[in-house]
């Protein structure tokens, strides 16, 4: 008659080897079982020959993971008629988690164009991080043309590494980078630009 237990098996394994949920059995050599703590949250496991067991728990890098995702828009009508920087009012701040981190900028800007002038204007527009510091400059069109000119969208992508974990503001700038002889426009008739900045695990 059984009485639902079950019967011990000479030379096998010992429940007691067990010490915890989710403990795992493996082996430090031949005929050599050994028990192996779980690890933590989100951990995998690996081969290891350096430990004991052949395996250990290990953390999934976090190199070229995206970490977080800022996005801003703007759509008010910005001009300007000078060959002196001002700013499209497009902008978005991201605080990085580690100072490797790179930044990805995504910018777009709708409704760019040009009032009429002289044939040598063009509409130019940098981002910044920050007030001083500029990364890169782009021309968003260059007309040829005395007339007003819908230009359309302009986009922007910079990868950048701000070596911080403050908080980090990105924006565009833009001008006459002509002759200065006609407004340039970001925006027109309340278009809508945008910025996204993505954060990389470096």
């Amino acid at each position: 008659m059984t009485t639902g237990r079950i019967p011990s098996i000479e030379g096998g394994i010992q429940p007691t080897i067990f010490d915890a949920k989710a403990d795992l059995l493996t082996a430090t050599a031949a005929d050599t079982p050994a028990r192996l703590a779980v690890g933590t949250n989100g951990q995998y496991l690996k081969a290891d020959s350096t430990a004991s067991t052949g395996l250990s728990w290990a953390t999934l890098p976090s190199s070229g993971k995206v970490l977080q995702v800022v996005q801003a828009t703007y759509s008010t009508q910005t001009s300007n008629s000078t060959d002196v920087l001002a700013d499209t009012g497009l902008t978005a701040t991201i605080t990085p988690s580690a100072t490797t981190s790179k930044i990805l900028v995504l910018a777009h800007h709708n409704g760019v164009s040009k009032s009429n002038g002289n044939t040598g204007n063009a509409v130019q527009i940098e981002l910044y991080r920050g007030t001083s510091t500029s990364l890169t400059t782009v021309f968003a069109g260059y007309t040829g043309t005395a007339l007003r000119v819908d230009i359309g969208t302009n986009a922007i992508t910079y990868l950048d590494s701000p070596s911080t974990t403050s908080a980090t503001t990105y924006k565009t700038r833009f001008k006459n980078g002509g002759v200065n002889a006609a407004s340039v426009t970001v925006q027109q008739d309340g278009a809508f630009s945008s910025m996204t900045l993505i954060e990389i695990g470096a």
